[in-house]
């Protein structure tokens, strides 16, 4: 009986290959050639699964959304039991942050397709970006926090988001340079978080 073949498996090993090039060498180092190489297999096996570069690149994309939901969702999921706002949105920000090998790979591509976008001034129809996504996290769970009267009720829930995803994304490449470890980032947005909710209640 021939042997049964994963198809989604083999492209998300190939993503993987191309995650492996770009967090070292950029995006621009990638090519169906050098992703065949990385992953060991024929180019001739890259063409079938992504017969052109603009279909892998846009796969990889998506297997970073996907992986970075999922290693965000092991924080987040037990924090959303707590009900708790605050230890929620710690949750959310701590969940971005490459505080591992992995994370910090997972985070170099990231910054990797960034740097594409920057360079030709757009974002490709077929990626969607990250960081609206933790802000519209963030804004709910500061909504409720204001519902509940534990954090001031003037403050702009939206503008707040902006700002934490703003401080979470400069902590990210903070972390990737060495800047910051990750005692020092996750001490900053303890600090901020209590800043938010120990403000006096109006």
């Amino acid at each position: 009986m021939p042997k049964r073949v994963d198809h989604q498996q083999r492209k998300r090993e190939i993503a993987e290959a191309l995650h492996g090039i770009a967090a070292v060498r950029g995006l621009q180092a990638v090519t169906l050639r050098a992703v065949a190489a990385e992953a060991g297999i024929s180019m001739n096996l890259v063409q079938y699964y992504f017969p052109t570069k603009e279909e892998l690149l846009r796969f990889g994309w998506q297997r970073i959304v996907e992986l970075g939901a999922e290693r965000a969702g092991k924080g987040v999921a037990p924090a959303l039991e707590t009900g708790d706002e605050r230890a929620i949105m710690r949750a959310y920000l701590l969940g971005v942050l490459p505080t591992d090998e992995r994370g910090r790979m997972l985070c170099a591509v990231q910054i990797a397709y960034l740097a594409v976008d920057v360079t030709r001034r757009s974002l490709d129809p077929g990626q969607e970006a990250l960081l609206p996504h933790l802000v519209r996290a963030l804004a709910e769970q500061l909504r409720q926090a204001q519902d509940r009267g534990r954090i001031q009720a003037d403050l702009d829930p939206r503008l707040e988001a902006d700002a934490l995803a703003t401080m979470a994304g400069g902590l990210l490449t903070g972390m990737l340079v060495r800047a910051y470890d990750t005692p020092q980032a996750t001490a900053v947005v303890d600090y901020r978080l209590g800043q938010l909710f120990s403000r006096p209640r109006r």
